[in-house]
């Protein structure tokens, strides 16, 4: 799998189910992403500064995600993987804003109610598997 299916299938999605577990309890999360093609091995997701979720993060990096298509996407397009590395990022929500703004619906409400208050977070892509939809060819993408 070359990064083109990658690159189809995220131009489907904006969110992912981002799956955590701390002493074998597991949670799942639904959270906006982004992503920048200078740096194809990792995406973006911010969690809001006090959040109970940063200390799960904190406790446990060791993530999984399926990504989940816009409402409308035929086919059903998506991106999964597990031992995913989760990390809080350097960048900023500023340095972000742009992007979030371009790719989130509505996302201009979202960052007036609560921007100061956010944190980014960084998910390091290893091997994901990538389903660019029906009768398209699948497999696994390696960075």
């Amino acid at each position: 799998m070359d990064i083109a299916g990658f690159k189809q299938v995220k131009a489907t999605t904006n969110k992912i189910a981002l799956s955590t577990a701390v002493n074998n309890e597991a949670d799942v999360k639904i959270v906006n992403i982004v992503w920048r093609e200078e740096q194809p091995d990792t995406l973006y997701f911010s969690s809001v500064k006090d959040s109970p979720a940063l200390t799960v993060y904190d406790q446990n990096p060791d993530v999984a995600f399926i990504t989940v298509p816009n409402d409308g996407t035929a086919g059903n397009p998506y991106m999964r993987a597990q031992h995913v590395q989760l990390k809080r990022s350097a960048l900023t929500m500023q340095d972000l804003l742009p992007l979030y703004l371009d790719t989130v619906p509505n996302y201009q409400k979202v960052w007036d109610m609560i921007g100061p208050k956010l944190v980014v977070f960084e998910l390091k892509l290893k091997d994901v598997f990538v389903d660019p939809g029906l009768g398209q060819g699948k497999g696994t993408l390696h960075f």
